[in-house]
């Protein structure tokens, strides 16, 4: 449509404009003044002082990442430019998934968003509540069922987060403490969200052996609060569990056709780190969980009061105690003790490192990794009946990714093995698969293999209730892991880059118009935007403008760290944040509220 005579701050000339809502590219003009799209259409009158020739380019709405660990970092001013998610196009990140919330227990919404604001942020931010957040500061890190007082506690903390503008709540069904609620708490909860409009985003209960169930009581919490559903980073893990999300979609399916407003999202990869050797095969037979339990409570109170500060923020892997969060905990000597073995348990699997460097400082000794217990494990290994039983542990582990010739060393001590498979490596070295993976483990090499089928992925891909969202975390760039410590995968980098580059304009698994609304206009839709995620008049200007040909993600497996190619220009609230492919220093982000929708 030809407009007449107008005058804009930024004008995109030329470009291919798809515009969010699943229709195909077509040729437009794009006028952006005072934050929003002024017009769209034939500019040629138009004036501004900044141009965009956008010839041979595709110019969409900003990315919307519905799932991420923002929490983790975006309060940091290092990290708040959000570059890995601007690199791919993304102007607004979705924060606290996994019930974690997106503020720390010793502060507000309100509060954290003030402080996010007067730092500056570079995306949009939605901030979430966290069903375990909520239940750890009424209940600690207890497995017990609430009481009605406890319930009620918690529905009111949900209550405040929304009336301050958080837009829903998340939850995290397989780690403590949200693997500790039940559906009845969960509904409470809900409904509080469900009140003001908000969205129920979980993790759900199983992603595995469970998964079929979990999809059915997700479902059940968004229908019987009222709550917007979205199960979140939707998958079926190893390979027994393959070709079940097919019975979870139509479930999901069953469900909306009856007007249940459900959805889901999830990353575009099949791959994951995983573990050489299992946790299950590092401890002894004869180590119960209850056992671990005991040891762990054991070590805790031999912690003394002045130390558990300290011991807390080291394990929850915070880089500094604020002065606020150290006054909150420590009048609350009970719930410091008890997120401190939370954040300790929480470690465990990986690699059992919370108990080791808890051996540094009060002398327990735990895992392969610590060299008195390396010791034990290679001495249980020459025992015939540990031994076998340790190989057989790290056999069924292999199996269930498809044997050592679906696993690939990323990273090893011994780089000729870098970029084979494990049983390649085992050949090499002479060795059977099962102890290539414990000598390369006990090494320290690291490993990925396809934990979900390819095929899984691209079903669920194809679904038009189906987001995208990375679950990615803050990174220092550069550096080995989150500030969590989390080895970094490249979905934090390259989701968005990925879905559009291999499966939409490489391979065709979906068309890019399919591709760019599961990103922006459906997100919008989960969300209730009415003023975001299209290019259309009137909506706020977060724009991507990207080169199809030279869109490319960079971030690899054995090097995470690398940003996305191809964003030539990414506006956010008007303002421009990559300039000509680079970031253009600016932190044009806001907190954006339920209440401003």
């Amino acid at each position: 449509m030809a407009h007449g005579p107008g005058r804009a701050d930024v004008l995109i000339l030329g470009g291919r404009v798809i515009d969010g809502g699943g229709s195909e590219a077509f040729a437009a003009d794009v006028a952006i003044r005072d934050g929003r799209i002024a017009a769209v259409g034939s500019l040629d009158a138009w004036s501004a002082p900044r141009i965009i020739p956008a010839d041979g380019l595709y110019v969409t709405p900003g990315f919307v990442d519905v799932h991420t660990h923002s929490e983790r970092g975006l309060y940091i001013p290092e990290l708040a430019p959000s570059l890995p998610y601007l690199t791919q196009g993304v102007t607004t990140v979705v924060g606290g998934a996994d019930g974690y919330g997106s503020w720390p227990l010793h502060e507000t919404m309100d509060v954290h968003a003030a402080r996010l604001e007067r730092q500056g942020i570079g995306t949009n931010a939605v901030l979430m509540v966290g069903a375990g957040q909520v239940r750890r500061l009424v209940m600690g890190t207890s497995a017990r069922r609430p009481t009605a007082g406890d319930l009620e506690a918690m529905k009111r903390h949900v209550r405040e987060a929304m009336e301050c503008g958080a837009w829903g709540l998340s939850s995290g069904l397989e780690y403590p403490p949200g693997r500790h609620a039940d559906t009845g708490e969960l509904i409470g909860l809900a409904s509080e969200a469900a009140r003001r409009g908000g969205m129920y985003h979980t993790h759900v209960r199983s992603e595995g052996d469970g998964l079929l169930e979990a999809v059915a009581e997700a479902i059940g919490i968004a229908e019987q609060s009222g709550a917007v559903g979205v199960l979140t980073h939707l998958k079926a893990v190893y390979r027994r569990n393959w070709g079940k999300v097919g019975r979870a979609l139509e479930m999901i399916e069953e469900a909306r056709g009856r007007g249940v407003r459900v959805y889901a999202d999830q990353y575009p990869f099949a791959d994951a780190e995983v573990s050489l050797i299992p946790e299950r095969a590092r401890l002894p037979a004869e180590t119960a969980a209850e056992e671990r339990a005991a040891m762990l409570a054991a070590a805790l109170r031999a912690v003394p009061d002045a130390d558990m500060l300290g011991l807390y923020a080291e394990m929850a892997a915070l880089p500094s105690l604020e002065p606020d969060r150290r006054r909150f905990l420590e009048a609350r000597p009970g719930l410091l003790r008890e997120m401190a073995a939370g954040a300790l348990s929480s470690a465990l699997p990986s690699q059992g490192s919370g108990l080791m460097e808890l051996a540094s400082w009060y002398g327990v000794h735990r895992g392969p990794g610590n060299p008195e217990e390396r010791a034990r494990f290679i001495e249980r290994l020459g025992d015939p009946a540990d031994g076998a039983r340790i190989r057989s542990i790290v056999a069924e582990n292999l199996e269930q990714y498809g044997g050592g010739g679906r696993v690939a060393i990323v990273e090893s001590a011994r780089p000729e093995l870098e970029g084979r498979t494990l049983a390649d490596a085992a050949v090499g070295l002479g060795l059977t698969t099962e102890d290539a993976a414990i000598r390369l483990g006990l090494e320290g090499a690291r490993a990925m293999a396809d934990i979900l089928s390819q095929e899984d992925v691209e079903l669920i891909m194809r679904r038009d209730y189906v987001a995208t969202g990375s679950d990615g975390d803050y990174p220092y760039f550069g550096a080995g892991v989150d500030p969590m410590g989390v080895t970094q995968h490249v979905r934090t980098y390259a989701s968005f880059t990925t879905k559009l580059r291999r499966y939409a304009l490489d391979q065709g698994v979906v068309s890019l118009p399919h591709a760019i609304r599961s990103s922006t206009g459906l997100p919008a839709e989960i969300l209730g935007w009415r003023d975001r995620g299209l290019i259309e008049e009137g909506f706020w200007a977060d724009v991507a403008v990207f080169d199809a040909a030279s869109l490319a993600p960079r971030s690899t497996a054995q090097n995470p760290h690398r940003y996305s190619e191809g964003m030539r220009y990414v506006l956010v609230n008007g303002r421009m944040a990559i300039d000509e492919g680079r970031p253009a220093g600016v932190n044009a982000g806001r907190v954006l509220r339920i209440q401003d929708r």
